[in-house]
């Protein structure tokens, strides 16, 4: 349907994700002027509800006609749009009506017991929390609101627990967590964006409005891999702009389902060759001693909801890389430190310490980290992979890193190191890849480096 629609529509359409949010401020404003004044009985308070009740339905209307131009496009469940779009309606004529009562334009005085500004507004709350129910549904998928739920008897179907790596499925050990966390918002039953379904294999081996996503066996040629490593600039770069990219490791963890198990839904790792980066990232993953790593991944104390909340508000985004495991990849997206002050970011790293060790990849590429600052992250002991490229850290910062001995990559590209960290980076006993391109360690300076023993230096990709 989309390409049928002119592109305007659709431009203007995609403005109703903002918009809708007007109309829910202005009428559970009007709702609590009204609750307030009856409380406090001050009736200066009403005076802001009529203009509170016009505006959230004036709001309203143009959330309904924006969102009728996005549902143009065709990527929504017709049966949980109807049910959406309907009770947007339902909710923009009741504003007005709230709002006529309010000016005495309807006039109710018969049924003053019955109070009717209250009352109309009571069933506008009530109303509107059912259109953004259904909203969150088409967004987020049928189960959004009740998938958490404590008492939630629904039974969930999952996988056993694998005890080593030959065990686990794939697709549904290592590919499904991957596209759950993150493709399904877009592609699920009541939002396929697209035209593609993510939910399960039925919907995946369909594809979408431009055919198959999957080519087994050639994942250069399927267009769930070919989406991932455009430029993230470009139009059809999945995930869209604003939603986490896939990492390195999760677009390796597709390639190689595609490529070694034919795309296969429950082929096991025991069938299929698996290349030893491959055994090591599923591993990870998985929370599974990878059988060409001397250690097991550590065992670490339980991180409250509560502290991970006040990370998540400091910038950082937690991902918990083995299911219960406590144990976290944490990155600052790029560019998220721009102007403040050296205390102020020292400040915000220290407001990792209470998960040091509970930090097993770090990423803080592009956020002005000092020497000073690698201090901290010197502290971090359980770190296996860290990426501080871009930031003005220099031979000082490679020296406080000596103390991450369970670190097994570091990415230092575009800093200020040089030759002399090539000596640092041999006492690092587990460390397996240091990427030092575009800073001042050059190709002539690996002339007289062993590497057989110390970490492979790579210079460019």
């Amino acid at each position: 349907m989309e390409n049928s629609v002119p592109d305007i529509v659709l431009f203007l359409g995609r403005f109703h994700p903002l918009v809708v949010h007007l109309p829910i401020g202005f009428l559970v404003f009007a709702f609590l002027l009204e609750v307030f004044s009856r409380v406090k009985k001050n009736p200066v308070l009403t005076t802001a509800i009529p203009l509170a009740l016009f505006l959230g339905g004036v709001s309203a209307l143009v959330a309904c006609i924006l969102g009728y131009m996005l549902s143009l496009s065709g990527d929504y469940d017709e049966n949980a749009l109807d049910s959406h779009f309907w009770f947007g309606v339902v909710t923009t004529v009741l504003a007005f009506v709230a709002w006529l009562i309010r000016i005495e334009k309807i006039k109710l005085s018969n049924y003053k017991k019955l109070q009717p500004n209250i009352a109309a507004l009571t069933l506008l709350v009530i109303v509107i929390s059912v259109t953004g129910h259904y909203g969150g549904n088409l967004t987020h998928g049928s189960d959004y609101l009740v998938k958490y739920l404590p008492f939630n008897k629904e039974e969930k179907t999952e996988l056993a627990a694998v005890t080593n790596l030959e065990e686990a499925e794939v697709y549904g050990h290592l590919v499904a967590p991957i596209l759950d966390n993150k493709c399904i918002s877009c592609h699920n039953q009541s939002k396929k964006k697209g035209g593609l379904s993510m939910v399960d294999s039925v919907s995946i081996h369909s594809g979408g409005k431009n055919g198959p996503v999957l080519v087994p066996g050639s994942a250069t040629k399927s267009e769930l891999v070919k989406r991932v490593l455009l430029d993230p600039h470009s139009k059809d770069f999945m995930p869209p702009e604003g939603k986490p990219p896939l990492t390195d490791e999760e677009i390796a963890i597709i390639t190689y389902w595609i490529n070694s198990s034919n795309a296969g839904f429950k082929t096991k790792v025991a069938n299929v060759e698996t290349p030893e980066n491959i055994t090591t990232i599923a591993s990870t993953m998985l929370g599974l001693t990878n059988s060409n790593s001397s250690e097991a991944l550590p065992t670490v104390t339980k991180v409250s909801e509560q502290l991970i909340a006040s990370i998540e508000k400091e910038g950082f985004r937690l991902r918990e890389l083995v299911f219960d495991s406590s144990l976290f990849e944490v990155v600052l997206d790029v560019n998220t430190i721009q102007e403040v002050t050296k205390d102020q970011l020292h400040n915000k790293l220290e407001k990792l310490l209470p998960i040091k060790e509970n930090i097993i990849w770090l990423s803080l590429e592009s956020n002005g980290i000092t020497d000073e600052n690698v201090k901290v992250i010197s502290q971090f002991t359980n770190i296996q992979k860290l990426k501080l490229g871009k930031n003005p850290i220099s031979d000082n910062a490679v020296e406080y890193l000596t103390s991450l001995q369970k670190m097994t990559s570091v990415n230092l590209f575009e800093t200020n190191i040089t030759a002399k960290s090539l000596r640092v980076f041999s006492k690092m006993k587990n460390l397996k890849y240091a990427y030092v391109w575009k800073t001042n360690i050059k190709q002539k300076d690996l002339e007289g480096y062993n590497s057989n023993n110390a970490p492979k230096i790579v210079l460019g990709m």
